[in-house]
């Protein structure tokens, strides 16, 4: 049912957009600032939470100290990478942001299997394709910020000029992944017509919103809402966590990232102006995936696993 409500939601912003008034540059940034704020940052704010859960399922002893540890070193790991390899992070930002959206999308189909992986990375690949490729005109403007961007223009234009056929190629990787999966997996009860038309309705927004307005509905309104859906869900199970305890936790953590993505960006003198601070905050949520995607992916192994045992 939420997803129905979201794709209305998205459906109703792209009439208004396309038939009413076009929301101006300004808007969609103002948009998404709130959006990241409100949602953005807080689904991944309940990471400790959600990673002690799945340690108590699993009978392992947790470490708080242990557990920020390694989280804080796999954003600096993936900050560096970035920094002294742009190409490489980026691609590689874009591998973990299509595994993990494909499996936040598609966690109530069985997807441990080799099948079930490449159907959940080809259909956040495809996610990725449409909102970036259809509008990567509007990202060019954006690496010219970066002198990485400058150095590796020719890349930049190789893209640009073949987005369409990277796309298609995408669309074919994820048609024939579903295929090889549903083929594969008999025994998934999962109702595919629903999925693959609640699919189309998610790419005819993102094709035809402008591509900040587009991430906004699919990072924030979708993905995020989600993704706070199935952590309370998860956190509730049992009464482990109360309500106040969970909000507590995310409006923390939430201001905690919030207040060194602040710092860092004054320092680097990154808000000088909207497309700077645009590109930071899109270089913030790269970092932030890498460890975020592993807790993620370790609940909802758990999910899935509970499933199979009909918990």
């Amino acid at each position: 049912m939420i997803r129905i409500l979201l794709l209305l939601v998205g459906l109703l912003l792209l009439i208004f957009h396309a038939y009413i008034s076009p929301l101006s540059t300004q808007t969609q940034f103002v948009i998404f600032l709130v959006g990241i704020v409100l949602l953005g940052v807080p689904h991944g704010a309940a990471d400790l939470l959600v990673a002690n859960q799945t340690a108590d399922h699993a009978k392992r002893n947790f470490s708080k100290f242990s557990f920020l540890f390694t989280y804080v070193g796999r954003l600096g790991m993936f900050a560096a990478i970035l920094w002294f390899l742009p190409v490489i992070g980026n691609f590689l930002f874009i591998a973990f942001a299509a595994y993990h959206f494909g499996e936040t999308d598609l966690h109530r189909f069985k997807t441990n299997t080799i099948a079930g992986k490449l159907f959940v990375f080809s259909y956040g690949l495809l996610i990725l394709g449409v909102i970036l490729l259809q509008h990567f005109h509007e990202l060019k403007s954006l690496f010219a910020f970066f002198e990485s961007g400058r150095e590796n223009e020719n890349l930049i234009s190789f893209i640009d000029s073949k987005k369409y056929l990277l796309l298609s190629i995408c669309a074919v990787f994820f048609f024939a992944s579903t295929f090889f999966y549903f083929s594969s997996t008999a025994n998934d009860q999962t109702d595919s017509g629903y999925f693959l038309l609640q699919l189309a309705v998610l790419l005819l927004l993102l094709f035809h919103l402008p591509m900040l307005i587009g991430f906004t509905f699919y990072f924030i309104v979708w993905h995020s809402v989600l993704s706070l859906t199935n952590i309370v869900i998860y956190l509730r199970r049992n009464n482990v966590y109360a309500p106040g305890v969970i909000l507590k936790q995310i409006v923390f953590y939430s201001g905690l990232a919030m207040a060194g993505v602040s710092m860092v960006g004054f320092g680097g003198f990154m808000f000088v102006n909207t497309n700077t601070i645009l590109v930071y905050v899109f270089l913030g949520l790269a970092v932030l995936t890498a460890p975020h995607m592993q807790i993620m992916h370790d609940m909802y192994n758990r999910l899935r696993l509970d499933r199979q045992h009909g918990l």
